[in-house]
């Protein structure tokens, strides 16, 4: 009697058990596909954050050089975002700076070029980087705008759909005469 009592005791804990794993099982792997997600999206993000940062710091250096905006957008291409096959970089924008009186920075819709990732103009050019002024003491301010893609992976989050995101960064262009 005493052996069957703990036979049917271990087949009813071994259920228990089982119910539990059940329960508990969906709820550690929606963690740890959250974590995956969160860890790629983050990746992204600070990859575009530098790419941005990288094609700024490119113009800035590159002043009123004639090839400036493509030697910004090459930088980019060899940057993580550029590379990277979790996002897509759909449109690069690079444009003027107004520094009002008190400091604030407001865009300049008049001079405003956009690019894609292979650096093929998307429209026309409003901003050649000739006329960048870039004298001591009245250089002009530039910023670009990222914009790009994050599908997600797991498809576990929202919805499966993609995301479009942006990075900005505003810089000051370095002046090339003293």
């Amino acid at each position: 009697m005493l052996k069957t009592n703990l036979t049917h005791q271990r087949e009813r804990s071994r259920a228990q058990a089982m119910t539990e794993f059940a329960m508990v099982a969906p709820i550690l792997f929606f963690l740890l596909l959250g974590i995956v997600e969160s860890g790629l999206l983050l990746f992204v993000v600070g990859s575009a954050r530098f790419g941005a940062g990288e094609i700024a710091r490119q113009e800035s250096e590159s002043g009123n050089a004639a090839n400036a905006d493509a030697i910004s957008i090459q930088q980019l291409q060899r940057t993580a975002i550029g590379t990277t096959t979790l996002a897509q970089v759909t449109e690069i924008d690079i444009y003027h700076l107004f520094e009002t009186g008190n400091g604030a920075l407001l865009v300049d819709a008049l001079h405003y070029n956009r690019y894609q990732l292979d650096g093929t103009p998307i429209g026309a050019v409003t901003w050649p980087s000739s006329s960048r002024n870039v004298t001591n003491g009245q250089s002009d301010f530039l910023g670009v705008t990222l914009q790009y893609r994050y599908k997600w992976k797991t498809g576990i989050f929202i919805a499966p759909t993609a995301i479009n995101l942006s990075q900005t960064f505003d810089i000051r262009l370095e002046p090339q005469t003293y």
